[in-house]
């Protein structure tokens, strides 16, 4: 079997010009490395050692595209061919700068602020204080349930309560926090930016991000911050300058001849930026006020909001460069930084471009999961998905990325802006617990959406077929109402998530299964994790092992929906 990945780099995250051994996993007594440069694909004889085959190369662009030359063919990032395949079927190297090591697997949890914890009372703001789309916000209960107004819809939640609420982020063990958008905003979910350097004063301003940043950092936790960069608040005084014709801010906006403008999806409360515009560049990227610099002394890193539409011109044009300069950004103020975006399709150009430290793996993991384990697709269309089917989703995906990225992906079930996962599940939680099982077992940081872990739903019902606002209901701190079980379960998942070095950040590789079983094996240094998943359950004959969800041995035939294996040596 030939297999490379990660493990096989030396050193994993080099530097530009810096030379890397290239070990390759293979019976094979001889082969050539080939490799792309200057538009050549030049190639140099590699060596015999215990296991494979090792070249040493330096790293002269990024991306670095290489493959293997075997006597029985080309061995790429999507096996074996037997002609010389595309550069997209190379395997991708990139250089620094880099994921931080941190990120590497990291556990996420994602809160949406005002719908978490509520601090002090007297920060919520009050029943129809202010008009938000020409009506009046409402200020609910923590009780109640969202509804079709969500945007207006304010539940007081805050920093502070964040704060108060670390002792049972610490107990459920996740390491990294990422908040949906913070600065001041006239709406509830915050993505119309009214002032950027402003921490809004209904989530408890500079003061309660810089006391939440601390208590995170005495615990060794991150925070990465979400950054809405790709338009701005129609209530912004950039936009309301822009509005007069001879204004400078008018060339940071995208105005046609009848007065009209290009903005997110046609909500004329989010005018899209310009990347065009010097100004604009300025703001967001070069200036030492840019938001994504400003703030990188209170996180550790950002999400950026619809990443795939950053560009110029009301468009994407260029977005690689912009994205590019974005995390460079960040990076400068912080090394260590790590920005993530919210690629919502095909995340593979924009990485393999050397543009960001990862993305939210919606296409290469969330979609085809929940399409499997639902029946439905996203949108809640029939999607009559196999086990091998996803199989061979998820495989392609993580192939086709840089193998520096395979293990910062935030990879994710649920989020705020699409359906719960227990929901579309229809409440079935061993099918739930099944689908957070799998998201533990694969490759990429993991994410778990506030309040899945004890069984938060949705309270509209299943024929109407919509995430956000509904995805967005208040957690419920009353205890009564936790599933026990299940939030046990997320912990035993965290824990292993972050002991075992195989499920870390071990390479992906085929394993075979019963027909409707998903599986696969995690390898880090001679370690595995073998891992099943049946939907409707499966008789499995399995190595002898231990079964690491419940501790105990196990060999010969089992019956399973979900099953993680440490093969016993």
């Amino acid at each position: 079997m030939n297999y490379h990945d990660l493990e096989h780099l030396s050193p994993p995250f080099p530097r530009l010009g810096e030379e890397v051994a290239i070990f390759l996993e293979t019976e094979a007594q001889e082969g050539l490395l080939l490799y792309e440069k200057d538009g050549e694909v030049l190639q140099k004889p590699m060596a015999r050692v215990p296991g494979g085959l090792k070249a040493q190369v330096a790293v002269a662009q990024s991306p670095f595209r290489y493959l293997f030359r075997l006597p029985e063919g080309y061995w790429g990032s999507h096996g074996l061919e037997k002609a010389l395949p595309r550069y997209d079927r190379f395997f991708h190297l990139l250089a620094h700068p880099l994921p931080p090591e941190w990120a590497l697997g990291t556990v996420f949890y994602q809160i949406f602020p005002d719908r978490f914890r509520q601090g002090p009372k007297d920060l919520a703001p009050q029943d129809g204080a202010w008009l938000y789309g020409g009506k009046p916000i409402r200020r609910k209960a923590w009780h109640e349930p969202p509804g079709p107004d969500g945007s207006r819809e304010f539940y007081g939640g805050d920093l502070f309560g964040v704060l108060e609420a670390l002792p049972y982020l610490q107990d459920l063990g996740v390491e990294t926090l990422y908040l949906t958008p913070i600065f001041k905003s006239p709406s509830s979910h915050r993505y119309d930016t009214e002032d950027y350097l402003q921490v809004d004063p209904h989530l408890g301003g500079e003061e309660a991000l810089e006391a939440l940043y601390q208590a995170l950092e005495a615990q060794g936790m991150k925070l990465v911050l979400d950054g809405v960069f790709n338009h701005i608040g129609a209530t912004h005084p950039w936009f309301q300058k822009a509005l007069d014709p001879k204004s400078p801010e008018r060339t940071m906006f995208t105005f046609f001849p009848d007065g009209s403008y290009q903005s997110f999806f046609g909500v004329r409360q989010m005018p899209k930026l310009d990347y065009a515009s010097p100004l604009t560049q300025e703001r967001f990227v070069f200036g030492k006020r840019a938001p994504i610099r400003h703030w990188m002394r209170l996180c550790h890193g950002w999400r950026l909001d619809v990443a795939h539409a950053i560009g110029e011109g009301g468009t994407n044009r260029k977005n690689a460069r912009w994205l590019r300069a974005l995390a460079r950004a960040a990076k400068e103020e912080r090394e260590e930084a790590f920005v993530f975006g919210e690629l919502s399709y095909d995340t593979v150009p924009t990485l393999r471009a050397h543009t960001l430290d990862g993305a939210m793996h919606y296409a290469g993991f969330a979609h085809p999961v929940m399409a499997w384990l639902s029946g439905r697709d996203v949108h809640g269309l029939p999607a009559p998905l196999g086990a091998h089917e996803v199989w061979q989703v998820l495989h392609d995906h993580y192939a086709a990325l840089p193998l520096q990225l395979r293990h910062t992906m935030y990879t994710l079930l649920s989020s705020h802006d699409i359906p719960r996962a227990l929901w579309r599940l229809r409440g079935d939680k061993e099918r739930f617990k099944l689908a957070y099982a799998l998201l533990f077992a694969f490759p990429g940081s993991p994410a778990i959406y506030y309040g899945d872990e004890i069984s938060l739903s949705q309270p509209n019902p299943y024929e109407v077929w919509a995430g956000d606002p509904y995805c967005r209901a208040p957690f419920p701190w009353d205890e009564a109402a936790w599933d026990r079980d299940l939030l046990r379960f997320f912990k035993r998942l965290v824990h292993l998530k972050k002991t075992h070095p195989a499920l870390r950040q071990g390479g992906l590789l085929p394993l075979e299964a019963p027909e409707g079983v998903l599986a696969f094996r995690r390898r880090w240094r001679g370690k595995e994790v073998l891992a099943y998943f049946a939907k409707e359950g499966a008789r499995l004959r399995v190595p002898q092992g231990v079964d690491l969800l419940t501790g105990q041995e196990v060999a010969g035939e089992v019956e399973a929906r979900y099953l993680l294996l440490e093969p016993v040596s």
